[in-house]
């Protein structure tokens, strides 16, 4: 039989040790039953149909009802969450926002938790044009700042993968911290350059890894200097949403 480690299954399956623990306390997942913390094969897939399951955007009392009395179980789904972070953001002190974006960090995978809440929102946010809409837009940027530092900070107690992540370009100043964020909960220690210049930037440190983000795509003397760089076999990876060379990228 198949044995693994807290630290393997929460690689095998993309999510923080803290948010398996919430899991375990919500009664979504059993505990070892030894001292080592060693899970079987069977908890092992029972962790991965949580998975799915928290990925739908259902609280965790809610899978877990569906899970133990199924016929009192009612989907609430991304949406839900999404009413409450901007219930948060119009009427809350700063306080509470962060304390909530925190527990649903922890809830679900960070995957799950970027793509598709903070993204769409983020989105959202930035096209709302009723009364109030700046002022709900800024301090959703704040609150994301906020836990990114957080995470970022907590990952560097961690067994985490050490990831460099530049920014050739963005289409707003909020995007790169929620791919921070994404990366981070996947298991990764993030150091972030977050700033545009054209220029390459420069780690601090070595890193087996090194993305570039292009969120407006990417100049053409910083896309020859990756090329360069890869050829010479550095770790060195274009991501975003849109790695198009251009000539003037947006900041």
């Amino acid at each position: 039989m198949t044995l693994y480690t807290n630290d393997t299954l929460c690689a095998m399956t993309g999510i923080l040790p803290a948010t398996l623990r919430s899991w375990r306390r919500a009664g979504l997942v059993p505990h070892t039953g030894n001292c080592r913390g060693i899970y079987s094969s069977q908890t092992f897939a029972r962790v991965r149909y949580v998975l799915d399951l928290t990925n739908t955007g259902d609280t965790l009392a809610e899978i877990h009802r569906l899970l133990n009395a199924p016929h009192r179980y009612r989907r609430s789904g991304w949406q839900c969450r999404t009413e409450e972070v901007l219930t948060q953001l119009g009427h809350s002190a700063t306080d509470e926002l962060n304390r909530l974006l925190r527990t649903l960090g922890t809830h679900y995978s960070g995957e799950a938790f970027v793509n598709s809440l903070l993204r769409p929102l983020n989105l959202w946010l930035r096209h709302d044009d009723r009364p109030g809409a700046a002022l709900r837009l800024a301090r959703f940027h704040t609150a994301v700042l906020h836990h990114a530092g957080r995470v970022m900070a907590l990952s560097e107690r961690q067994k985490s993968v050490p990831i460099f992540l530049e920014t050739a370009s963005t289409t707003d100043e909020t995007e790169i911290w929620l791919e921070a964020i994404r990366l981070t909960g996947q298991g990764c220690r993030v150091e972030l350059s977050p700033n545009v210049t054209h220029v390459p930037a420069v780690p601090t440190r070595n890193y087996e890894h090194h993305l570039v983000w292009c969120g407006a795509g990417i100049s053409r003397d910083m896309k020859q200097h990756f090329i360069r760089k890869r050829e010479q076999d550095y770790p060195v990876m274009l991501c975003g949403t849109n790695t198009q060379e251009c000539v003037f990228p947006l900041t």
